[in-house]
């Protein structure tokens, strides 16, 4: 039986975020789903990296974590994500992005 990963899970260095991510969007955003699943609006297309490279770069700015801790680790050509994080928990994650929520797993 094949087990979907948590969206959120603590790692030893930080976070892995699963994220559905829909590219050309009017904004980018991220929106924590009512199934706990998170979905992230990209103002970009999905050619070239740019989607990817614009998911990084929203993730730094919104979460003040440098980029360089930002990682998409898995999915890097498909619209199901990994993202690695380092150096942040879920509850700052969950602060950072004004989601005024219990944790997520």
């Amino acid at each position: 039986m094949y087990r979907l990963r948590p969206p959120i899970a603590t790692t030893q260095d930080g976070i892995l975020l699963t994220v559905h991510v829909v590219p050309n969007a009017s904004e980018t955003g991220i929106l924590l789903e009512r199934d706990c699943g998170i979905t992230m609006h990209v103002n970009a297309p999905p050619l070239k990296g740019k989607a990817n490279r614009e998911i990084v770069k929203w993730l730094h700015k919104k979460l003040g974590t440098p980029s360089s801790q930002i990682r998409i680790v898995a999915g890097l050509t498909s619209n199901l994500k990994v993202i690695s994080i380092i150096g942040m928990n879920e509850s700052s994650f969950l602060e950072a992005i004004d989601q005024k929520r219990t944790p997520l797993s």
